[in-house]
């Protein structure tokens, strides 16, 4: 887990509130989206990004001011250049489908008329061309739009083939609800409602959370948070270790980051009867890596019922290579009568030396027989 180095990042905040076409609802928050989000980016507890290195388009923004299609394309590609470490693209506004079943981002110009889309909004291909292409070790693409039609509150609402157009080799893509879901914009609310958790996040963070907030942790934040305020559930699609990358520091951080340090405490805490505080630092260890917490996290959880979760981090520390985790993932998936997955896993913590698995393999393949 670390933070970007600010020097050798960009990020570009694209976001617009107002729109000619009346098949387009103006979104009044978006204005307040990009500010508070570049205040996130440039803060010293945030990623601390200079100014200069942090582009963002700013209300009623004169043409070559990233308010129009070339200027958005001259700044995207010079970010795309000059970024070594991390890119960071934002888009906020509506999402529309062209009649080549592509995605569009809006302009305040753009035509919602299915002919017209393609002729007047941003291709996201070539955003995402863009994005692939770019020199950083680390790109992130945060969508805070839906992707076809329109309706009150909300930015879109019908169907969109977009969740197949995110995948982006070396990136993580945020997007603010499913292909099928619109992204809500409340009505008199200060952000969209994506943005608004995500800005809030941020700014506070939360006890039960590392010293960094990292994309993978921002997400399972949003995930939550956002469903139980009746908003659709966001979606995440991460390649190779980005989603390990912090965008800002946790505010509320108790100060314990070492793994080790981080267990001991989850035991203490088991054994003096305080199972949420273990429950919170087995977590904090398992999302540093660490297998043995994983598998503590999964027996706890299974114990208080949440036996998605305790499966979800049983298969985590057995794909991990944690022998003793192979073996408890083969049992459970013994009694749970996937004696396919049962087999694979037990013959793993075998060849990993569990004499255990040995010999539950071979009472199962005499069994199956």
């Amino acid at each position: 887990m670390r933070l970007p180095d600010p020097q050798r990042s960009r990020a570009v905040l694209l976001g617009f509130d107002t729109f000619t076409d009346p098949g387009l609802f103006d979104l009044p928050a978006v204005e307040h989206n990009i500010a508070d989000l570049a205040e996130v980016l440039t803060s010293p507890w945030g990623t601390a990004l200079p100014n200069n290195h942090c582009a963002k388009r700013v209300k009623d923004a004169p043409a070559g001011d990233l308010g129009d299609l070339t200027s958005i394309g001259t700044r995207l590609v010079a970010a795309a250049k000059e970024a070594e470490d991390l890119l960071l693209v934002y888009y906020a506004g509506h999402g529309l489908m062209g009649p080549d079943g592509e995605l569009y981002l809006s302009l305040p110009g753009t035509c919602s008329e299915p002919d017209l889309v393609a002729w007047t909004g941003i291709p996201f291909a070539l955003v995402r061309r863009t994005l692939a292409n770019a020199r950083a070790d680390s790109r992130v693409l945060i969508l805070d739009c839906c992707f076809s039609g329109q309706a009150i509150g909300a930015m879109a609402t019908t169907t969109s083939v977009v969740a197949g157009q995110l995948e982006v080799a070396g990136a993580c893509t945020l997007a603010s609800s499913p292909a099928n879901r619109p992204s809500n914009a409340p009505a008199g609310a200060r952000h969209t409602a994506y943005t608004g958790e995500l800005i809030d996040f941020l700014r506070h963070g939360t006890a039960d959370a590392a010293e960094l907030l990292t994309l993978q942790t921002i997400h399972e934040h949003l995930a939550r948070a956002l469903p139980s305020k009746g908003h659709p559930r966001p979606e995440l699609r991460n390649t190779q270790t980005v989603g390990r990358l912090a965008l800002a520091r946790n505010r509320a951080h108790s100060g314990i980051s070492d793994p080790d340090a981080m267990v001991r405490e989850a035991t203490r805490l088991e054994r003096v009867g305080d199972s949420a505080g273990a429950v919170r630092w087995y977590r904090e260890a398992a999302g540093a890596g660490r297998s043995d917490a994983m598998r503590e996290l999964s027996r706890l959880q299974e114990r208080d019922g949440d036996r998605a979760s305790a499966e979800m981090w049983r298969h985590r520390a057995a794909e991990s290579g944690d022998p003793a985790a192979m073996y408890e993932l083969g049992v459970s998936s013994w009694h749970t009568g996937n004696l396919a997955q049962a087999e694979r896993w037990l013959r793993k913590a075998a060849a990993a030396g569990l004499p255990e698995a040995a010999e539950d393999l071979e009472k199962l393949l005499r069994r199956r027989k």
